[in-house]
C-alpha cells in the first residue's frame, strides 16, 4: 500500500481563483491539472484541464444544488463517469468541517478538519464576516480501516499551498485533489 504526493498551489486573483496541480513524489513535479474557478457564481463548479489552453478536461467537481446547509459535490471524470461524491456532515461540522466520500464501489470514508479550538475560533472569527481565515487549515481522511488516507495540509505561504499526502495508490489522485479543492475553495479560503 505506497502512496503518492500532490501539490495544490493557488492563485487569487480578483476575478478567479487559478490552481496548478502537481504529483511531487518524483524526482521533478509533474504538472497534472490547471483550473480557474470563477468567483460569485451561485453553484460551486471547478473544471480542471491538462493545460491552460482548456482543451482537455481532466475531472470537475461541481455542487448538486445552488444552496444548502450540507453541500454534495460530485466528482467527474473528462468523460463524465462519477469517480466520488463528497458530501458535508452538517452536525459534525458545527465543530469541525467534516466530509464523507462515497467512491462508486460504494465504500466510504470520512475527513475532519484537524484541531477542534482552531475550527470554532474560525466560526467565531468569521460570524457577521465574509473574509477568508488566515491561518492553516488540515484535514485528514481516514480509510475504513481507521488508517490515515489521505492528508491535506496547507503551507503557510503569501499563496494557498496544499501537499495531499495519499497513504493508498489505488485512489484516484482526482479524488484527492477534489479534496484539497474542497478544503480551500467551499470554505472560502
Amino acid at each position: 500500500m505506497t502512496g503518492y504526493t500532490l501539490e495544490m498551489r493557488q492563485h487569487f486573483t480578483p476575478l478567479q481563483n487559478r490552481f496548478d496541480l502537481f504529483r511531487v513524489d518524483g524526482a521533478a513535479p509533474q504538472q497534472l491539472a490547471y483550473s480557474e474557478q470563477k468567483r460569485m457564481t451561485m453553484r460551486e463548479h471547478i473544471t480542471f484541464w491538462t493545460d491552460k489552453a482548456k482543451q482537455d478536461v481532466v475531472f470537475t467537481v461541481g455542487a448538486r444544488n445552488v444552496m444548502e446547509i450540507a453541500g454534495t459535490y460530485d466528482v467527474l471524470a473528462g468523460n463524465g463517469h462519477n469517480l466520488a461524491t463528497i458530501s458535508k456532515d452538517f452536525n459534525s461540522s458545527l465543530l469541525r468541517s467534516t466530509y464523507v466520500v462515497t467512491l462508486p464501489n460504494g465504500v466510504q470514508f470520512k475527513g475532519q478538519e484537524r484541531g477542534v479550538v482552531k475550527a470554532i475560533l474560525r466560526r467565531v472569527s468569521s460570524y457577521g464576516f465574509d473574509f477568508p481565515w488566515p491561518f492553516p487549515i488540515h484535514f485528514d481522511y481516514l480509510g475504513v480501516d481507521g488508517a490515515p488516507l489521505v492528508v491535506i495540509q496547507r503551507q503557510r505561504q503569501l499563496r494557498d499551498v496544499y501537499t495531499v499526502t495519499v497513504h493508498d495508490d489505488g485512489l484516484d489522485w482526482r479524488v484527492a485533489a477534489a479534496l484539497a479543492v474542497a478544503a480551500d475553495a467551499f470554505m472560502n479560503r
